[in-house]
């Protein structure tokens, strides 16, 4: 069991994503590259009907952008262009990577391959904490194992590596996703099917440490009980703990996850691990990982998983969201009919509107994103 595990968190990724790129660590952390993306108002051209009217669009900024490569000593990616590419490895089997907007942190990636310890219960923690041994007595608990509570204790989490852990640059990896509220659950159908207590994509929304933005977006992990229950003789109480592996999260601003979920789910399929770096993590670690490398093309799939999972959703409630974001937000979308973009309108631009080549979306275009905004 323990083989099979670790061997899906580092060789199993390199496999089947394609990748390249640029970047070494420092303290735990890559260098960083920025830029920030315009976008810039532009005008749309009209047909005779239009009445000589002229729509002035504003592009979205998930619609310029495009992926470049980047190559690091450990793992190759391409990723959205302008934005950060950040890494740490503790020198064994937690890998973490975050792909981040600079101009909007909640537009990102992030990627760890085995993250421990998360506590079992209270019982356990408050079982190490009498014994004095902080690294487990103030880890998170994932009571019940399941993917919304580990997403709930991502705050917990990025204070435990902070405050416990003294490990600032990796806790600035773990992404700000704070009040965590759950929209819906789809299964994944991963590798970890059968060993994790919890084999799903969830889908919800977040707001960063100081509710300046707000996210929405899917995550994955595979909560796994690797040693068992260990009994303390002396408390009485379960000793061992909950493995996370391949911890994931594709995120952006609210509202906006239908945009960038296609980019950034490409991005994370071209995450290719270097098989020097496995080698090096496989010798670091205690466990030899290397008898499961036949199951390397069913994770290195798990890109079509989380991909497949969000495209399955439930259609009516999904469609209920966004109808009721808009209104929220005070928009109405449109589609032009001659090139098929779908593009967010300011309420009231169908009564203004006298020409034909703009018309109200049907319901089956919620799943699609848009284009830009009609401003007034």
């Amino acid at each position: 069991m323990k083989k099979l595990i670790v061997l899906l968190t580092l060789s199993a990724v390199a496999l089947s994503f394609a990748a390249c790129g640029d970047g070494k660590p420092d303290a735990g952390v890559s260098a960083t590259e920025a830029a920030a993306t315009a976008v810039a108002a532009t005008e749309a051209g009209t047909t005779a009907d239009d009445s000589a009217d002229k729509i002035t669009i504003v592009p979205t900024a998930a619609s310029g952008l495009k992926l470049v490569e980047k190559d690091t000593e450990a793992f190759t990616m391409q990723i959205p262009e302008g934005w950060e590419l950040r890494y740490g490895w503790d020198g064994e089997k937690l890998l973490m990577i975050r792909v981040y907007d600079p101009e909007q942190p909640v537009n990102q990636i992030f990627y760890a391959t085995d993250m421990v310890p998360f506590m079992k219960n209270q019982k356990s923690a408050d079982m190490y904490a009498a014994s004095g041994m902080k690294l487990f007595s103030e880890a998170p608990i994932l009571d019940p194992p399941k993917n919304e509570t580990l997403f709930k204790q991502i705050p917990k989490l990025r204070t435990y590596f902070l405050d416990t852990k003294k490990l600032e640059a990796s806790a600035e990896l773990i992404p700000e996703m704070y009040n965590f509220q759950l929209l819906e659950s789809m299964n994944a159908n991963s590798a970890y099917k059968d060993d994790s207590f919890d084999d799903s994509v969830i889908y919800g929304t977040f707001r960063t440490a100081d509710a300046s933005a707000e996210g929405e977006g899917i995550g994955f992990g595979a909560i796994v009980d690797l040693y068992g229950n260990m009994e303390s003789p002396l408390y009485g109480e379960d000793m061992s703990y909950y493995n996370v592996y391949s911890f994931t999260a594709i995120t952006s601003v609210k509202d906006e996850f239908v945009n960038y979920q296609d980019i950034l789910c490409k991005s994370f399929s071209t995450l290719n691990i270097k098989q020097e770096f496995i080698d090096l993590s496989l010798k670091n670690s205690e466990d030899n990982f290397g008898a499961f490398q036949e199951i390397n093309a069913s994770i290195a799939a798990s890109y079509y998983s989380y991909n497949n999972a969000w495209l399955a959703r439930s259609q009516s409630s999904d469609i209920a969201r966004q109808k009721q974001s808009d209104a929220t937000l005070g928009y109405e979308r449109v589609y032009d009919t001659e090139t098929g973009e779908i593009y967010k309108a300011y309420n009231g631009f169908t009564d203004d509107y006298t020409g034909s080549r703009y018309q109200p979306i049907t319901d089956d275009m919620y799943f699609q994103g848009w284009s830009g905004y009609i401003e007034k």
